[in-house]
């Protein structure tokens, strides 16, 4: 009895879970839109072992679906917009190579500050505008500018800076400039532009780096010693041409030798930068050379109690030495630097010593002195 009881139950178990399994199984699988009947078979008792005797078989039973069930659900629910956008998107194996974005650098304005190469066969443009002032450094000092048209444009020089501003309102005034330098020639043409166009600063550079230049101690050399050669030069004509004029402060003095005699003319003033010059002019009426050697200029004060003495003044005590002959029936002019033109008056003199040789060695002085005459 208690067998057959616990075979019912079980049977009865059985049909009550298994179409739940089925419906789960149904609903976890796709392209099925509803769940079959499910039709269920009974199970054959299994024979008795204790009275011998076989169960009668259970009636077979067909599970209808209760109206209180749910409705299924079905196995592909409605997609909402945000699904169907999704599947818009395609997915790729590989991404699509991106070009690497360029780098746009700005251009460069035409005016401005500038360096620039010097050529002496190229024409530069100097972009001007109203109110506005453009410097030009140069590689050397500026000797000369000229200027084509000076009513348009003002140039004024600082040594290696020039600057250039325009003088006039009128936008189509043009012309050209021209800059020289010990060593180079830059030529301009000077055109007008608008504010904010105009060039700032232009620099020229020789072709080889100024570093290499200054390194290289030859070229340095050679450069101070052309200017040193010019600067001699332009000094030694000027020399000349006092020498020539004459003394502006004449105080006549003669010295007599034997065949060689000299005429002291006077001093020569000067501005504050130049040093003034005692003058003097040597004659060889001999027959052999003569050569001066040193020209020597001194003050003296004579005194009333001793006379005949002469008080040396300390302050206008000046020599020069030479090294400069002078050919049998020729004269020559020579230059003393002296610090002031001294005064002279009864109670004081100028004495003038010139000393000098023969061409055969043998030494010749020859004193002159504003008191006392020839000696």
């Amino acid at each position: 009895m208690k067998k057959g009881f616990l075979a019912g139950f079980l049977l009865c178990l059985a049909v009550v879970l298994l179409p739940i399994f089925y419906y789960m199984d149904a609903r976890s699988s796709s392209g099925r839109s509803s769940v079959a009947e499910s039709t269920f078979v009974p199970l054959q008792s299994a024979p008795s072992s204790l009275s011998g005797a076989t169960s009668p078989p259970l009636p077979v039973k067909t599970m209808d679906p209760s109206p209180t069930d749910p409705a299924p659900v079905p196995s592909n629910p409605p997609e909402s917009p945000d699904e169907v956008k999704a599947k818009e998107i395609v997915m790729l194996k590989k991404p699509l190579p991106v070009s690497p974005q360029k780098r746009m650098i700005p251009p460069v304005p035409d005016g401005g500050i500038q360096t620039r190469t010097y050529d002496p066969d190229r024409i530069y443009t100097l972009k001007t505008a109203v109110s506005h002032v453009t410097l030009i450094d140069l590689p050397e000092e500026a000797k000369e500018v000229y200027m084509g048209d000076s009513k348009l444009y003002l140039a004024e020089v600082f040594g290696k800076r020039v600057k250039v501003k325009p003088i006039t309102y009128n936008p189509d005034a043009r012309t050209n400039m021209i800059i020289y330098t010990l060593h180079k020639r830059i030529t301009f043409r000077i055109v007008m532009t608008t504010p904010g166009d105009e060039d700032d600063l232009i620099t020229f550079r020789s072709p080889h780096a100024e570093t290499v230049v200054n390194l290289n101690p030859l070229k340095t050399a050679i450069r101070e010693s052309v200017e040193a050669q010019e600067s001699q030069k332009i000094r030694q004509d000027r020399l000349k041409a006092l020498a020539g004029a004459g003394p502006t402060d004449p105080l006549p003095i003669k010295g007599q030798g034997e065949g060689v005699s000299f005429r002291f003319l006077g001093f020569i003033r000067s501005d504050h930068t130049h040093p003034s010059y005692g003058l003097l002019e040597a004659v060889n009426r001999g027959q052999t050379p003569y050569r001066v050697r040193r020209i020597r200029i001194r003050r003296y004060h004579t005194s009333v109690l001793w006379e005949g003495e002469k008080q040396w003044d300390p302050m206008a005590d000046w020599d020069q030495t030479f090294d400069r002959e002078i050919s049998p029936g020729k004269n020559a002019r020579f230059l003393v630097p002296v610090s002031h033109v001294p005064r002279t008056d009864s109670r004081n003199g100028v004495e003038i010593e010139l000393d000098g040789q023969r061409g055969s060695g043998t030494p010749e002085d020859i004193m002159g002195d504003s008191g006392e005459g020839a000696h």
